[in-house]
């Protein structure tokens, strides 16, 4: 007797494309209503970190904060990342998500909050 070659059937392939289909829709779901901040956000933490490494790169060399970021060689007109020195010990880098909310860096803790 010959084998019969088994194909799956239409309604276990159909499952499946609704499987795939359903779990692709929650991944886009979750990136676009949950718009997580290392996706969405990555040039600005990157930025974000490159101003805090030349900030306490300046620091260690001249014992003191620079004022602005055209100190440590950063043009700050373009960056959409701010910096303000707070007093002699303590700054903070920040930038926009969204209205009325950031992601602010602190010298002290050294974390994003």
């Amino acid at each position: 007797m010959p084998k019969s070659v088994q194909t799956p059937s239409l309604a276990r392939t159909a499952l499946f494309a609704l499987t795939v289909f359903i779990v692709l829709l929650g991944v886009m779901l979750f990136l676009l209503l949950g718009r997580p901040l290392w996706l969405f956000h990555r040039q600005y933490f990157k930025t974000g970190n490159e101003i805090v490494a030349r900030v306490e790169s300046f620091r260690k060399s001249h014992a003191h904060l620079p004022e602005t970021l055209k100190e440590v060689g950063m043009d700050e007109e373009n960056l959409n990342v701010f910096y303000r020195k707070m007093n002699e010990d303590e700054y903070i880098v920040w930038f926009g998500i969204g209205v009325g909310e950031s992601e602010t860096y602190n010298s002290l803790t050294k974390k994003w909050e």
